[in-house]
């Protein structure tokens, strides 16, 4: 097992996606925290089975921006170290920005082309 999570596959341009569950779980995570910002329903029906446990929207909102903002830079570093190792710049931006930290790990145990 590797420290993507195990099961990573490498493209063709040298990119190597982490497992699924990766997507799976941290997306989710960020969908479900996406829904929960812009969606009064979905809001209220929340933290009404929380039974007044979930964070304030505008916390939510705050953690929902600093999301962003760390792939955002999680991605242009990746960026930079794919394109110094010979490797799809463009595909390793868009995948560590999706998934993050995985993404960063499996670039990490790339060798240079």
């Amino acid at each position: 097992m590797d420290r993507t999570g195990g099961m990573a596959k490498k493209t063709k341009t040298g990119l190597v996606r982490p497992s699924l569950l990766w997507f799976l779980l941290l997306d989710g995570g960020i969908v479900l925290m996406t829904l929960l910002v812009f969606s009064d329903d979905a809001y209220a029906r929340a933290r009404e089975r929380m039974e007044g446990r979930l964070p304030s929207r505008d916390t939510l909102v705050g953690l929902l921006i600093g999301t962003v903002v760390i792939h955002a830079v999680e991605a242009f570093a990746a960026g930079r170290v794919a394109r110094r190792r010979g490797l799809s710049p463009r595909g390793w931006r868009t995948q560590t920005f999706v998934v993050g930290f995985p993404s960063l790990l499996a670039l990490r145990q790339t060798r240079d082309q």
